[in-house]
């Protein structure tokens, strides 16, 4: 009797004892409510997001045109006039007008933006205001780089959602002080993509052109000087004359004086000289 007593209370303990290892077991697998995994929270901070290809063969070019035409022209005020005028009539947008003008010369500036859908229309219609100088016509295509920073963007988009599930988990402060850092960084370069895509969309959707156009006054000879000119000859003539009177008068009378003095002079100094030497 006693040593199935025994038996049984040596049972009983083996069973309580494997219970408490299960138990502990459990417990330390058991994640506690409000704690961050920390694979969930690394990948988080990485950003670990599959990209998105920047872009296929199927994807719509995105293309930066822009031109230069300069024009000269005989009358330069109404050639800026007609500029204008076309730039109403294919609803382009003035960046900057300008029209100057010096000594001989007018010249005007137009810088304008237009759809692409009018861009050469309008281009071919300017260079029939004047005679075209030079012109030029540029195209950036910068399909592959507008769409790697779509891509970019969206992959940070995802990374700021990720970052505010994990932030909603987080209970200890300084996990949430970390988290919101991060979250203000990716923030940031969420805003410097989208300013990009905005500075491309502007480029792609609007053409530019520059446009010059200059005109030169042909020179007349001025005729109404004629009546001061004259009088400044004929006091020159004057001034001249008085110039030679007073040559005649004194100049010649001078020389004259000294060409007769001179073989005087030369006599009286060479007695002097016999006089000391005797």
């Amino acid at each position: 009797m006693r040593k199935t007593l025994f038996l049984i209370a040596m049972c009983l303990l083996i069973l309580i004892g494997c219970s408490e290892k299960d138990v502990e077991t459990s417990i330390n697998h058991t994640k506690p409510a409000g704690s961050l995994d920390k694979v969930e929270f690394e990948r988080g901070f990485a950003g670990e997001i599959d990209a998105e290809k920047p872009y296929s063969s199927e994807t719509e070019e995105k293309i930066i045109t822009t031109a230069y035409t300069a024009s000269k022209t005989d009358r330069g005020e109404e050639a800026y006039d007609k500029a204008l005028n076309l730039v109403k009539k294919y609803d382009a947008i003035i960046l900057n007008a300008s029209i100057s003008k010096y000594d001989d010369t007018e010249e005007a500036q137009l810088l304008i933006k237009l759809p692409p859908m009018h861009f050469m229309t309008l281009l071919d219609e300017l260079n029939k205001i004047g005679k075209v100088e030079s012109k030029s016509i540029t195209e950036e295509d910068v399909t592959e780089e507008y769409y790697d920073v779509k891509a970019r963007l969206a992959n940070a988009r995802k990374v700021q959602d990720r970052l505010f599930s994990i932030l909603k988990k987080a209970n200890k402060v300084e996990d949430i002080l970390k988290v919101e850092k991060e979250i203000e960084r990716v923030g940031e370069k969420i805003e410097v993509l989208e300013g990009k895509i905005r500075y491309f969309d502007s480029k792609v959707d609007y053409s530019r052109i520059s446009v010059t156009i200059y005109s030169r006054k042909e020179k007349f000879i001025d005729l109404s000087g004629i009546g001061s000119g004259f009088g400044n000859a004929i006091k020159y003539a004057i001034h001249f004359f008085f110039i030679i009177i007073w040559f005649i008068i004194i100049i010649i009378p001078l020389i004259v004086v000294i060409l007769v003095l001179r073989p005087v002079v030369a006599f009286i100094i060479k007695r002097i000289k016999r006089k000391k030497s005797k």
